[in-house]
């Protein structure tokens, strides 16, 4: 279904990612983890389109665009001067999609974007970004700056997703990874696998 290939990805003279071959084959939510610097915002952008290197990403035998990937950055990028309302009304128009009604997160639309919270973004971000489809998700680290209830109700939405959806995620709090099919440690620009029940033996490989 997914295919990833990602023969080398450099900055400066600085292999961040190299040799990383993944196939997906099902639908199912699959989790990230890796050290700061391991390559974790790199390996996502790559797959969404959002910076070049050597390699191929393909869904179902085709080149993958990025307009079928839905990327939420730790830190989305909003723009300041809008109120909430105008940020929905810019993106329905952006993805040519009617703004639904019925959204996850209740956020007052009056308000400027500048004012809002890391983790108030972050829902106005997934209020977005969840009105189309998309063939892959990519979530990098969603739960920074939401509250425990907050918490809970990404993921319940990202289960949700994942039944229909390739959804990636990552997060520095293992425990919030319980729930993926598969986890994936980026480590010194390789990747290595896991199965989800094997949270201590990542967190020991983390720690080495």
């Amino acid at each position: 279904m997914l295919d990833i290939l990602i023969k080398e990805k450099s900055y400066s003279d600085k292999k961040i990612l190299k040799n990383i071959q993944l196939t997906f084959t099902k639908v199912g939510l699959y989790g990230f983890v890796g050290k700061n610097g391991a390559g974790k915002t790199t390996f996502f952008k790559c797959i969404s389109g959002l910076t070049s290197f050597e390699g191929i990403i393909s869904f179902e035998n085709k080149i993958l665009t990025p307009r079928e990937v839905s990327f939420l950055p730790t830190e989305p990028y909003l723009y300041d001067h809008l109120t909430v309302g105008e940020f929905y009304t810019f993106y329905s128009l952006l993805l040519g999609v009617k703004f639904k009604n019925d959204l996850p997160f209740e956020v007052d639309k009056s308000l400027l974007i500048r004012e809002l919270s890391t983790g108030m973004r972050k829902k106005v971000y997934f209020n977005a970004v969840l009105q189309k489809s998309y063939k892959v998700y990519i979530f990098d680290e969603p739960f920074n700056g939401l509250d425990i209830t907050s918490v809970y109700r990404v993921k319940k939405l990202l289960q949700e997703l994942s039944k229909q959806h390739i959804v990636f995620i990552s997060s520095h709090i293992l425990e919030t990874l319980e729930e993926c099919e598969q986890l994936f440690l980026l480590q010194e620009g390789d990747v290595l696998c896991f199965a989800s029940s094997a949270l201590n033996e990542v967190e020991t490989a983390l720690k080495d």
